[in-house]
């Protein structure tokens, strides 16, 4: 029998929320599962996105032998472009994530004016393929996005399996699906190891039906005789599905409003009408025309669906109630429903969102996080999953430390043994010999790259800790002219502020700043030989004490010698 040497280690979603990336190396050979990216914390001013730092990756390059992309979400596949630049192998995921994926590397081409090599490999949601020497199972899952899928890769200690983002919901619709036999097929055979997604993991019960939008905004459909509004993320399919079929139940019309052209929910429409079964199915009859939003002759029976990313949703919101949209403009007998929950990072464009609905004359709903629950798994769920796969090795995954341990809880009372359960950070290779869990980690840093526009990685914690600054305390600029030749200072001293103090109430700040930075340049007519950037430090260095002591402020201090 061979005895396969098994590694482990996550590159992003441990410990933080989103940017999942995961690597499972066979005997020297790597398959990557999932490539994302996530939103950056608020004090990251200017960031666009975080994804995972290739560095294990790019110095193992000849042995990542696959990329297996689970679903169409941000935090699954987002991050791919970024990978592709610098490792080479084949791409793997079902149908529609597929297209989605055509979809997001042709925009960042073109957006990047580059070209990537990709070899995308489209499989079904049940294959199970050869990769390289080892057994690849897909098992399809029920998540908020068609199409979603988890993989077991057979060792021969039995499948390491990674459950992707589910929920048990026996009542899906067609697509959105799991597979539970399939399932029990990889669990019969054998599990060394199994990953499960944390997130939701503190909640009681099942996550359905409550992740369900219907029974909350029925009544609101049926009691309107004018236009409805509703605001929801473009990447849970099944809610834009759930509010399709309230369309099609009141016999209205709906026009998809996604400002975006690159949000998935336009992306899955247009990719549906190319497919023989369509991800959401819409008769023309029940499909408004864009143009005439404005209208009330026309518009009067419209449902309008705004859908876009977590970041632009809100600001589009805010734009309309701006007057900044040419066509969509709030009447009084309108019904906005707001069922975009607010997740970290949108919390200031959110609020300034809903504040500015209430100020409005139309009928304003807004659902709480509590009444949106997304479609992770909960307590129960991941019951259910942990019963059928039977592991003999534990491993939570996607989510905080704080879900880590109650996942851990949840496997314990399922009988798994705390010895195996294992909760490990970004970075903690684990290994596993002879079957067995080799007891110590291997550690490689890894550290967030930041996305900031076109540039990867050019965004370091100095560069956002200036940023920082220049919003809390402004920026001081300083220039001192001096002759080349003797040093001295020969024209009058140049001090411009942004954002520090209103120089009106404050000249006696800038004055002292000018005298202090005059002494410091007078150095160097006294001592030729000393280095003017040692007196550009001493400038900022003294100032930055007096601004400090006198105002509690530390704006950026930019000091500038001009020798002529």
């Amino acid at each position: 029998m061979k005895n396969d040497i098994i590694r482990f280690i996550p590159l992003g979603g441990q410990a933080e929320m989103g940017k999942s990336m995961y690597c499972l190396e066979i005997n020297e050979k790597i398959y990557i599962i999932d490539s994302g990216f996530r939103f950056p914390d608020i004090d990251k001013l200017g960031v666009d996105v975080i994804i995972p730092s290739f560095q294990y990756l790019e110095e193992r390059k000849d042995k990542v032998v696959a990329i297996i992309i689970t679903h169409g979400h941000d935090d699954a596949m987002a991050a791919l472009p970024y990978l592709l630049r610098s490792i080479n192998a084949p791409v793997y995921a079902p149908n529609l994530t597929a297209d989605l994926i055509e979809r997001m590397i042709d925009h960042y081409e073109r957006h990047n004016r580059i070209k990537l090599n990709m070899n995308l490999i489209r499989v079904k949601r049940n294959a199970s393929l050869d990769i390289k020497g080892v057994l690849v199972e897909f098992f399809p899952l029920t998540h908020s996005i068609p199409g979603s899928v988890g993989v077991a890769l057979w060792t021969s200690y039995g499948y390491i399996v990674y459950s992707g983002e589910f929920i048990i919901d026996f009542g899906a619709p067609e697509g959105f699906r799991c597979d539970i036999q399939k399932m029990m097929e990889i669990g019969k055979k054998g599990v060394l190891a199994l990953l499960v997604e944390s997130s939701n993991a503190y909640k009681e019960g099942y996550t359905s039906p409550n992740h369900k939008l219907t029974s909350k905004i029925d009544q609101l459909f049926e009691d309107s005789d004018n236009r409805i509004i509703i605001s929801s993320y473009a990447q849970n399919v099944f809610r834009t599905k759930e509010i399709v079929e309230l369309t099609k139940k009141y016999n209205r019309k709906i026009v998809f409003y996604g400002r975006d052209k690159h949000d998935i929910t336009n992306s899955i429409l247009r990719i549906g009408k190319k497919m023989r079964e369509p991800v959401i199915k819409i008769e023309n009859t029940f499909v408004g025309d864009k143009d005439k939003i404005g209208n009330p002759r026309y518009d009067k029976d419209y449902v309008i669906l705004l859908s876009g990313s977590p970041r632009r949703i809100y600001r589009d919101i805010c734009d309309i109630l701006d007057g900044g949209d040419d066509l969509l403009k709030l009447r009084k007998d309108d019904t906005f429903i707001v069922a975009s929950p607010v997740l970290p990072g949108t919390e200031k464009i959110a609020n300034k969102a809903h504040n500015g609905l209430f100020k409005t004359d139309a009928k304003i709903t807004l659902l709480k996080n509590k009444d949106l629950p997304s479609m992770h798994a909960s307590i129960e769920d991941i019951k259910v999953i942990i019963q059928i796969f039977n592991p003999q090795y534990y491993i939570p995954v996607k989510g905080e430390y704080q879900h880590f341990i109650a996942n851990k809880n949840i496997a314990m009372d399922m009988g798994i043994k705390e010895d195996n359960i294992v909760i490990i950070d970004n970075g903690e290779r684990i290994s596993f010999e002879n079957g067995i869990l080799v007891q110590g980690r291997d550690i490689f840093e890894v550290e967030d790259v930041m996305i900031d526009g076109s540039g990867i990685g050019d965004v370091g914690e100095k560069v956002i800790d200036d940023r920082v600054r220049l919003a809390n305390d402004g920026v001081i600029i300083i220039g001192v002219t001096i002759s080349r030749e003797t040093k001295e200072i020969v024209a009058q001293t140049d001090c411009q502020t942004r954002g520090f103090v209103y120089l009106k109430d404050s000249q006696y700040l800038i004055n002292q700043i000018v005298q202090i930075c005059e002494s410091c340049v007078s150095l160097l007519a006294e001592n030729p030989d000393m280095d003017v950037n040692e007196v550009r430090m001493i400038m900022k260095d003294q100032s930055m004490k007096y601004i400090s002591r006198e105002t509690g402020k530390r704006p950026v201090f930019i000091p500038v010698i001009i020798e002529i």
